[in-house]
């Protein structure tokens, strides 16, 4: 929606039961100041150095970090040297008609829970200078932390007369405040908006699923019951009742739980039909869909964290010390790649499509982006995704020859899509990382000499380390050295219509720079959705030279395959010890043979009966050499 200054002729024209807009913006026609409005940076504060921020101003219109849809108007507390801020978003003159009850409403947020910026609301008839916001606030109070919460004032005692709003940003050296959807309006008697629905995107079969509804009151009325709906192919109407004040947003959830008993996929509609037993009005705002997919297996969960970091950062030590951290405590599935930004290991494609807005920054599966960094982030982020279901189990092998890799990614799917949307990748990454020359020094905030904040880990007691850090004496792990199939993953990787069972395969080639040790590297095979931009799995593995293999063959099979009581694994012995291993995608053997002198063709049949369905590595390995393929066990 953008800027509309409505005439009231036009307005008299609408439906009585519909909300009469009179002005709205949304920011979304530039990333500059809409015309009309104002911004002033009163405090004085914002240095011209806190560009990733706001520039010099008190108000920038930004990229919109949250949503991913359009842009919004950001403000800054967070200053060097720190202080009160004192920013103001004002309005241009809004128009009030004389008759009817109209109210003046915007979505607001702050993104670090911790540090929680706070607004006040100023009405004025005079203006929208800061010297016209005379009269005290009509609304004072923290924005909500990381989700946009809608906030409404009353301008009904300012019928017939133009009013011009003002947004103070008045927090004490915290962070950010987003704005975002600004409207004024007349609003219905009884009309609901249904921000969002919350549904389990995959879950095993024959397991409840909750439809969780956060909807806002955007009328006259308090709500005391909704008529909700959900269809996936039948109706599942149902009266809700409820108690949400004007203006008040609050999550209800439909009594009729979502379960199949066999893998499958649906688009579920959902709507709420009527407010108060009344029909709602503006039906737009109160539809919408959600996927749903059962599993026939539940594959195991791999958590990857992408952490921006760079030489030149500071407060950038503590991020290395979180992936030591976790990968120290959940070495099986904790993936952890450092993205670096403006030094010497910058992958220009990486770093960009990364987008982090501060550093360090985390994105964590590539679903919670910009989030914060510590060990005990981390350790949350991880929390909250490991149990998730996930559509498909993953797995890579590698191989090749001196500086020449061949990743070979394998996918399993345990639900149909009609229209998957998916592609696979390889993140190339690199541990022991070491540069010589300033650009590899660590700048270290947290050294003695400037912080006295202890973190202590990744190689270093950073408090007593210096600022900076010598590139004599540092080394960088989990360094992200290349993108195979580029940041969103390999156009035409995974085809489009997938069905329960299928396996998806895909190879990539690398070459090892010089500059790399081959030794120290892995290949991260990950799958990505595209409709979100979510890596839904992700697998790592070595890439280092496997010995033997490089240059002769042991004939591999493993067959039947899938495979439901025993396997068999044929191969040409060369002589020696060989053992037969069955793993898991979690690294954990679940069966193992040992054959002593082993010469000629071998063919070693293994009991899998106990096993439980999914995706298995067979791997024949001796001294020096291993050869590993997939096993699927149905």
């Amino acid at each position: 929606m953008k800027k509309h200054l409505l005439a009231l002729s036009t307005l008299l024209l609408a439906g009585a039961s519909f909300s009469q807009v009179i002005f709205s913006e949304d920011f979304d026609a530039g990333l500059t100041l809409p015309a009309g409005w104002g911004q002033y940076n009163v405090d004085n504060l914002t240095p011209a150095t806190n560009v990733n921020y706001m520039g010099t101003s008190a108000w920038i219109a930004r990229a919109n970090s949250v949503t991913a849809v359009g842009n919004h108007m950001v403000s800054t507390s967070w200053y060097t040297p720190a202080g009160t801020s004192n920013d103001w978003l004002t309005t241009p003159g809004i128009a009030v008609p004389a008759s009817g009850t109209y109210t003046f409403s915007f979505d607001a947020m702050a993104p670090d829970a911790t540090y929680l910026d706070g607004f006040k609301v100023y009405v004025s008839t005079t203006g929208n200078t800061v010297a016209d916001f005379v009269a005290a606030p009509v609304l004072t109070q923290p924005a909500a932390a990381n989700t946009y919460t809608g906030y409404t004032i009353s301008l009904a005692a300012y019928a017939g007369q133009t009013v011009y709003v003002g947004i103070q940003n008045y927090s004490n050296d915290m962070f950010l405040l987003f704005v975002d959807n600004v409207v004024a309006r007349q609003p219905s008697a009884d009309d609901a908006i249904l921000n969002s629905a919350t549904l389990n995107r995959y879950s095993a079969v024959s397991v409840n699923n909750t439809l969780a509804l956060s909807v806002k009151n955007d009328g006259n009325n308090a709500i005391t019951s909704l008529t909700v709906n959900w269809n996936d192919g039948t109706d599942h109407s149902s009266v809700i009742a409820c108690n949400i004040a004007v203006g008040a947003t609050a999550t209800i959830n439909h009594p009729t739980a979502i379960n199949y008993a066999t893998a499958l996929e649906k688009n579920i509609a959902i709507s709420i039909t009527n407010v108060n037993g009344n029909v709602d009005p503006n039906m737009a705002e109160n539809t919408t869909s959600k996927l749903f997919n059962t599993l026939s297996v539940l594959a195991a969960k791999k958590v990857i964290i992408e952490e921006g970091t760079g030489t030149w950062c500071g407060w950038c030590p503590r991020g290395a010390v979180a992936m030591e951290y976790m990968t120290t405590n959940h070495p099986t599935d904790f993936i952890g790649v450092a993205v670096h930004n403006g030094d010497p290991m910058t992958v220009t494609e990486y770093d960009a499509g990364a987008a982090f807005s501060g550093f360090p920054g985390a994105n964590v599966d590539r679903v919670l982006l910009g989030a914060n960094v510590s060990d005990t982030d981390f350790e949350t982020y991880y929390s909250d995704r490991i149990t998730l279901k996930v559509p498909a189990a993953i797995s890579a092998v590698s191989s090749g020859a001196g500086n020449s890799v061949t990743v070979d990614v394998s996918t399993t799917f345990y639900t149909p899509f009609a229209a998957a949307n998916f592609r696979l990748g390889v993140i190339i990454v690199e541990d022991n990382v070491t540069g010589t020359g300033s650009t590899y020094n660590q700048s270290n905030y947290y050294s003695s000499a400037s912080q006295n904040i202890a973190l202590n880990g990744a190689g270093h007691n950073w408090q007593t380390s210096p600022n900076p850090v010598l590139a004599a004496d540092m080394e960088y792990d989990h360094v992200g050295r290349a993108l195979l199939g580029g940041y969103a993953g390999q156009a035409s990787s995974v085809p489009a219509v997938l069905t329960d069972g299928q396996v998806v395969t895909y190879t990539f080639n690398y070459t090892v720079p010089g500059t790399s040790n081959r030794a120290n590297m892995k290949a991260v095979a990950v799958l990505i959705d595209q409709a979100t931009g979510e890596i839904v799995n992700a697998d790592e593995i070595s890439i280092a030279t496997v010995g033997l293999g490089e240059t002769e063959t042991i004939g591999l099979e493993v067959y039947p395959n899938p495979a439901t009581e025993v396997v068999n694994v044929k191969f040409e012995a060369k002589g020696g010890t060989y053992a037969v291993t069955v793993n898991d995608l979690a690294g954990r053997q679940v069966g193992v043979t040992v054959l002593d002198n082993a010469t000629g063709s071998q063919t070693v049949a293994l009991p899998i009966a106990g096993l439980a369905s999914g995706n298995y590595l067979v791997t024949v390995a001796k001294e020096g050499a291993s050869y590993t393929q997939q096993l699927i066990i149905k």
